[in-house]
C-alpha cells in the first residue's frame, strides 16, 4: 500500500475515534448541549482533512511550479470551506459554535499528539 494512502486511512480513523471518544466524554459529563457543535466541527475537519489529502496526492504528479500554483489554490478553496461553514453555523442556534470551532481545529491537536505518542510509545 502506498505509504501516504496508509497515512490518510490510518489519520481518518483517529479523527473519527478522536470525534466519539470526545462525543461520549461529553455526553457522560452532562454537556449534551455541545455535541452537536462538536459532530458539525469534526464532520468539518473530515472534509477540510480529506479535501487537503487529495490536494497533496494530485500534486505530486505535477511540475513543481504546477503544484506549487495547485497547493495554493486549494489552500484558499479549503479555507473559504471553513469560513463559509462557521459563517453558517453562526446562524444555526442550535449548534454551539465555540464546540464547531474546536471540532475543526481537533486535526491539529492530533497532529500534536502523534509524535507525543510515538515518543512516549517508543521508550
Amino acid at each position: 500500500m502506498n505509504p501516504f494512502v496508509g497515512y490518510v486511512k490510518g489519520m481518518l480513523k483517529k479523527l473519527a475515534v478522536f470525534t466519539l471518544v470526545v462525543t461520549l466524554i461529553l455526553f457522560l459529563c452532562g454537556y449534551s448541549r455541545f455535541i452537536g457543535g462538536w459532530l458539525v466541527g469534526s464532520g468539518l475537519n473530515l472534509v477540510y482533512f480529506l479535501m487537503l489529502s487529495s490536494r497533496s496526492a494530485r500534486a505530486v504528479a505535477m511540475p513543481p511550479a504546477q503544484a506549487v500554483a495547485f497547493i495554493r489554490a486549494g489552500a484558499l478553496l479549503r479555507l473559504m470551506t471553513i469560513v463559509l461553514a462557521l459563517i453558517v453555523i453562526t446562524q444555526i442556534p442550535a449548534i454551539h459554535f465555540g464546540a464547531a470551532v474546536a471540532g475543526i481545529l481537533s486535526f491539529k491537536v492530533l497532529i500534536f499528539l502523534e509524535p507525543l505518542a510515538k515518543h512516549i510509545y517508543s521508550k
